[in-house]
């Protein structure tokens, strides 16, 4: 009897420690630089998003100090053909948009998550 519960006790820690790896399974990027003020007023935004979407790893990635950050720039710019490469970039699966204005972006920043992330979740 014993050993059944231990079974159905690593059972059950396995398949929660599953569920928090799909949970996360998406990844949102969002490259920006510390000297640019449209970044900064994306910021905000960004961390906005992080709670309203629980389920996606978001990965913000400084380009102007970081060499490998800019490399992983570099290649969803070229896999994706964004054109002028500028900072703020979101990426997420294969859509981007690159620029933020307060007021105008979130709308379709949020569009293009709603589009092919999992439901957010609500709480």
């Amino acid at each position: 009897m014993r050993k059944i519960f231990i079974l159905l006790a690593c059972a059950m820690i396995s398949l929660l420690l599953s569920a928090e790896d799909v949970k996360k399974s998406e990844r949102f990027y969002f490259f920006y630089s510390d000297s640019c003020p449209h970044c900064h007023e994306a910021m905000p935004f960004v961390d906005e998003l992080e709670k309203e979407f629980p389920n996606i790893e978001f990965k913000r990635l400084e380009l102007s100090k970081a060499p490998e950050n800019m490399a992983i720039f570099n290649k969803k710019v070229e896999k994706l053909g964004i054109k002028g490469g500028g900072v703020p970039t979101f990426v997420f699966r294969d859509q981007y948009i690159v620029g933020f204005k307060k007021g105008v972006y979130e709308e379709k920043i949020r569009a293009m998550i709603g589009k092919t992330a999992r439901k957010p979740v609500k709480e």
